[in-house]
């Protein structure tokens, strides 16, 4: 006998209230004895159709193809016959047949709880995110071949609820301020939810489509594609985190025997959407058993290529392991959401309204495309633009005596589109100009603020002051390391590569609104091979080859070896040691250019981690975790030969390898170089590096 409602009993970690004790996982579901019975009775056999036509109960079918049939279920599986009852045309199992999931009790307090926010979801400023998830329900999700000989569709309802839905609740991840829209592929290709707050009642509404949606028909991908885009677009506030996702067992059958096509439509409106929402939105397609999903793939490529987060899961038919693919959906919902949290003020902040354009198109460059601004400081219309360079010493601007780096520019032409995206800032496109509007000198980038709340009228500089004084610091300490790395016994300075973080400065001019608009600028690289050697969040890059370049370094004597992979890993190392183990710069990303006289990491946009140790906090931006930054870069970074080298001290003849650095406790850069004079008999120590 089917239970319908289970009392609640557990503990909420959002509001103290109590959750209900659900499975923790779908695979809770299968150690039952009530299923164990009758796993062998769901194995379809046709020599059961005479049986069901002799015991079991008989209606009516729906016709199919014009033709009249008889519908027999017999031990909780349906046969549909001809008219005749001469020969069978189909079979396929009740749904849950053999397990149910019970529903939860709704107390008042839950249905009071879901009525407030269902009001409120019309302050579109008030969602923290909206997953919407495209449910496959072509007739192949009728087959019997998952966990237990359950319906592939039972599997998915099954790890939906529970999964993604039940377990969030549980943990705290999901609230009532997270919403999720279903759209089914296959059948009538209907918005099967809409808008629906993450709560019980909308656990118990999935247990209903588990209990009693059939699947049918052909799996459409462009009308669920168009249904998801309305879903998507319909909160336009940038505070809100997105997630597509499709879940699936085959192909498209939108264009029978076309599947190019079909891939060719599905990727233009992946397009459209990914071109507005970057890197809020998360587009992954699940893949159940062993169909075709090339065009699921492409989908998928295509949203990366605008900064998406991509993700595509092939699991087995086997529940453990797609309960796993839906807690990995689980994490990368939340992340977005924690990237776009303000930690100050603990709420999420929001992206500004930019139009991406895909990585792939950016190495082509066309003066007369109407994509592109014009600053100009040559007439008709002066646009004054002015370079200016952070000087972190003095804690000021500086204004150069060049304003552009090519000596036929005479302004700067800024692309309308970005085209890529980090934790905090967007990337577009930029070049000088010459004074007929054609670009001259080397190809640049325009790095700018990705979050509203980043603006600041008042000064257009302000959000850039701090990434241009992280990047001088980083390079004055890859200056320290270079020394340390090619000064080691035995190294072919020729052939070692060293480490150096861009220039970067400041361009200001007066935009069409006649305000004044700043954006950072420094040297493009080739976004081909960008790399990140590691992040702010303790990922670390290990066992990749250079095919153009050696790869590995030793001692002529054979003392010590490393790798390529191991100088950004030692560098990071190294500058926790260098600075008193008062900071470690890290998030090192860029290329390794071989092409120059002597190999170099050319890197942009680092973290620094720092280690408060007193009432006075230095600010390294969002990317800083401090203390726990730190700790995550030590528990997955392993010290190589490399590492051990350079964070001790060398004697070289007489003169001693004496490092430089400046106290981070005093606040470097608020002192002047007269400050800064008078102590520097403070500020120069001599470091005792551990071996």
């Amino acid at each position: 006998m089917k239970m319908d409602t289970i009392q609640a009993g557990v503990m909420g970690a959002e509001t103290g209230a109590t959750h209900p004790p659900i499975p923790s996982s779908a695979n809770d579901i299968f150690a039952t004895v009530h299923l164990q019975d009758r796993c062998f009775e769901r194995k379809i056999s046709p020599f059961e159709l005479n049986a069901a036509i002799k015991y079991g109960t008989r209606t009516e079918g729906e016709p199919r193809n014009g033709m009249r049939c008889w519908k027999f279920n017999y031990k909780g599986i349906t046969y549909l016959t001809s008219y005749d009852m001469d020969y069978g045309i189909t079979a396929y199992p009740d749904l849950c047949f053999g397990f149910d999931l019970e529903k939860v009790t709704i107390t008042q307090k839950m249905k009071d709880a879901h009525d407030e926010a269902t009001r409120r979801s019309s302050d579109h400023h008030s969602w923290n995110s909206h997953v919407v998830v495209v449910v496959d329900q072509s007739g192949s999700m009728r087959n019997t071949d998952a966990t237990k000989s359950i319906t592939r569709s039972d599997l998915v309802w099954l790890t939906l609820a529970l999964d993604y839905i039940g377990k969030r609740l549980r943990t705290g991840e999901a609230t009532s301020k997270d919403f999720l829209s279903l759209v089914e592929l296959g059948g009538d290709q209907e918005y099967l939810l809409r808008y629906q707050p993450i709560d019980w009642i909308l656990y118990n509404r999935i247990v209903d489509l588990l209990r009693g949606h059939h699947p049918c028909g052909g799996g459409n991908y462009l009308p669920a594609i168009e249904k998801a885009q309305n879903l998507l677009s319909y909160n336009r506030s940038g505070k809100c985190a997105l997630q597509l996702i499709f879940l699936t067992d085959g192909a498209p059958s939108d264009f029978s025997g076309n599947q190019e096509r079909s891939k060719y439509e599905s990727c233009n409106r992946i397009a459209s959407l990914a071109c507005r929402f970057g890197s809020r939105l998360t587009v992954g397609g699940f893949c159940v058993g062993k169909g075709k999903f090339s065009t699921l793939e492409e989908m998928v490529k295509t949203a990366e290529e605008y900064n998406c987060k991509g993700f595509l899961m092939k699991a087995s038919l086997r529940v453990e392991d797609v309960s796993s693919a839906f807690c990995q959906m689980s994490t990368l919902i939340t992340d977005t959401k924690t990237t776009m949290t303000d930690f100050k003020t603990n709420s999420q902040r929001t992206y500004r309204d930019l139009i991406r354009e895909p990585k792939s198109a950016i190495r082509v460059y066309i003066e007369a495309e109407k994509e592109w601004k014009m600053y100009s400081n040559f007439l008709p219309r002066n646009a004054n633009v002015v370079r200016t360079l952070f000087d972190r010493k003095g804690y000021e601007w500086v204004y150069p005596e060049r304003t552009f780096e090519s000596d036929r520019a005479v302004g700067i032409a800024v692309r309308d589109y970005i085209f890529g995206e980090g934790r905090e800032r967007a990337v577009r496109r930029v070049r000088e100009v010459n004074s007929k509007g054609q670009f001259v000198g080397r190809p640049l980038v325009g790095k700018e603020t990705l979050f509203q709340e980043d603006l600041d009228p008042h000064d257009v500089r302000a959000f850039h002051k701090n990434f241009c004084k992280l990047q001088q610091l980083a390079e004055k300490y890859a200056v320290f390391f270079n020394r340390k790395l090619l000064s080691l016994p035995g190294i072919d300075c020729s052939k070692v590569p060293t480490i150096h973080f861009l220039d970067c400065w400041v361009m200001m001019f007066d935009t069409e609104n006649n305000k004044r608009g700043a954006i950072l600028v420094e040297k493009m690289l080739d976004h081909e091979k960008y790399t990140k050697w590691n992040t702010n969040g303790g990922y670390v890059r290990t066992g990749t080859t250079y095919p153009s370049s050696a790869t590995s370094f030793s001692a002529q004597n054979g003392d010590y070896h490393f790798t390529l992979e191991d100088i950004p890993q030692a560098y990071s190392h190294f500058t926790y040691n260098a600075s008193g183990r008062r900071f470690l710069v890290c998030d090192l990303q860029g290329v390794l250019d071989t092409k120059k006289h002597r190999p170099v990491f050319e890197l942009t946009d680092p973290a620094i981690h720092y280690r408060e140790r007193t009432d006075r906090r230095i600010d390294f931006g969002r990317t800083d975790l401090g203390e726990q930054g730190i700790e995550q870069f030590f528990r997955t970074h392993e010290c190589s030969d490399l590492c051990r080298m350079v964070c001790r001290q060398w004697i070289d003849g007489e003169e001693d390898d004496i490092l430089q650095y400046e106290s981070i406790h005093e606040g470097p850069s608020m002192k002047s170089e007269e400050e800064e004079e008078e102590g520097k008999e403070k500020t120069t120590k001599r470091v005792k590096f551990a071996l």
